[in-house]
Order: structure tokens, then C-alpha cells, then sequence
């Protein structure tokens, strides 16, 4: 089933470091040479009880842990019933997923949403980089650009499929649904802020979905606290590099501007 162009559709999307973003706009950019109209919205700005079940729904999230992080799991299970409205789903990820498009397929399908297409899509290393690998990285990009786009244009025209692997997909995905998950990273390879460095710009504050920055007024300094995800925004655009986590030999990703995930 194609998408309707009488009707809008309201992309949300999350994005770490900046794969995602980057492909859910070069898919705005394709449904809007279609005649759609497309409005991006900040899942972790979002509450899914508002969502338009009048419009269609578009989903751009990245891999984690096989399957994504907590919030955006609230964010899925937390949507309206919305009996008929179309709902498209694209993921990005390093190599392989396996726990995200059935089990996301299955919630969206209970809650009434026709399931039109899905695709995931292969972007740069973002996580324990070692070195630029430009060139590299530069191809792989551009690949993750064309499948976005082609994605896009077969939802206009109608031809996308939603895959399941059931049980193997259900079982993936508990990983990322655990929170002994997110407390075994929390605990072996924290983020760490380098205090001579840090110039308290609180930018890392204003990037984190989950709030898990803050000042420290008593000592001037910025505090990292208990609900990290380890999405990685705050490490990757820190202006000094003020932050690590695991070796300091890990080297931010930055594809783009910090700006871009503040407007």
C-alpha cells in the first residue's frame, strides 16, 4: 500500500550522534519532491498521546543493543490507537539489528496502524571509534543516502514490505528492553568529563534525551547521573572534547552540527 498524499506526514524521529537524522531528511527531501507535506519531530521532545492519528506516521530511530534504547520503546508503546492510519519505519545501525522491526511492527499493528514499510539502513561506526576512516565512512554514508531515498520513493509508489522473524526477533529485542542492559554499561564504561577542559557550556545538558546531564553549581562542574543510553550526542559534540568514556583513544563522530538537534 502507497502512501496518501492528501495526507501530511508527521516523521518523528530520534538521532545519537546524527546517522538517523540525516537519513529521515534526505527521505523529507524525497517525499516532499512527491507533493507531501513532511513535518520531523523530536521523539524525545514528543508525547506520543498527541500524535495526528489523521495523518501519516513516520518513524526514523537508530539501532541499539540489537533492538533501541528504553525512552524510545516508551515512546512505540505509549502511541494512541490509531485504527487505519499508515505508519512507515526506518532504522539505521552499523551492520545488523534483529530485534526492532517485528517487535515495533507487532505494537504499531495491535494499536490499529496499517504497516506500509519498513527498511533498515547501514551507516558509519559511531561507537568505540578508533580512527577518522573518512574515506570509508564518506561511501558508507552516501550508500545509507541512496537506500533512504529509494526507500522513500518506494513508499510513494507503493512497493515496501514490513519483515518479521518472529520469536528470534521478540528475543533480540529484550536485550534493549532490559535496564540490566543500560546498568551493565553504566557501571563497566561510564562517561567521564575531563574537568580542566570543560568550559560549562552545558551543552551536553541541552543535548540528552533523557536529562541525565547537570550542573553542579556547588562545585561548578558537570555531573553525569544513572540514566544514560548511551546515545552517545553528548560525547560525540562536546566543542573541547571534554568528555570520554572507556579508552580516551575513542574519537567523537560528529556527521553533523549540535545545532541541528536544538531547533
Amino acid at each position: 500500500m502507497n502512501l496518501d498524499p492528501s495526507k501530511e506526514i508527521d516523521y518523528y524521529w530520534f538521532s545519537g550522534t546524527g546517522n538517523t537524522l540525516t537519513v529521515v531528511r534526505r527521505m523529507k527531501d524525497e517525499f516532499e519532491k512527491n507533493g507531501f507535506t513532511v513535518n520531523l519531530k523530536p521523539i524525545e521532545k514528543s508525547d506520543p498521546a498527541d500524535i495526528d492519528c489523521g495523518k501519516t506516521i513516520g518513524f526514523g530511530i537508530p539501532v541499539a543493543e540489537q533492538g533501541t534504547y528504553p525512552f524510545i520503546w516508551d515512546f512505540i508503546k505509549g502511541l494512541p490507537e490509531c485504527s487505519g492510519t499508515r505508519a512507515f519505519f526506518v532504522d539505521t545501525m552499523m551492520a545488523y539489528s534483529g530485534g526492532i522491526i517485528g517487535p515495533v511492527g507487532k505494537i504499531l499493528k495491535r494499536k490499529g496502524y496499517i504497516l506500509t514499510g519498513a527498511r533498515e539502513i547501514k551507516m558509519p561506526h559511531n561507537f568505540f571509534v578508533r580512527s577518522s576512516g573518512s574515506g570509508k565512512n564518506s561511501e558508507k554514508l552516501n550508500k545509507g543516502l541512496a537506500a533512504a531515498e529509494k526507500f522513500a520513493a518506494e513508499l510513494v509508489k507503493g512497493n515496501p514490505v514490513w519483515r518479521d522473524l518472529p520469536v528470534y526477533s521478540d528475543i533480540m529485542s529484550s536485550f534493549s528492553r532490559a535496564e540490566f542492559t543500560w546498568k551493565f554499561f553504566r557501571r563497566f564504561i561510564p562517561l567521564k568529563v575531563d574537568h580542566d577542559i570543560c568550559t560549562r557550556c552545558r551543552l551536553c545538558e541541552k543535548l540528552c534525551p533523557v536529562d541525565n546531564w547537570t550542573l553542579n553549581t556547588e562545585k561548578n562542574r558537570m555531573e553525569w547521573r544513572s540514566e544514560c543510553v548511551f546515545c552517545m550526542r553528548c560525547f560525540s559534540y562536546c566543542p573541547v572534547n571534554a568528555i570520554h568514556y572507556g579508552s580516551k583513544k575513542n574519537l567523537q563522530y560528529n556527521p553533523l552540527k549540535a545545532s541541528d538537534f536544538l531547533s
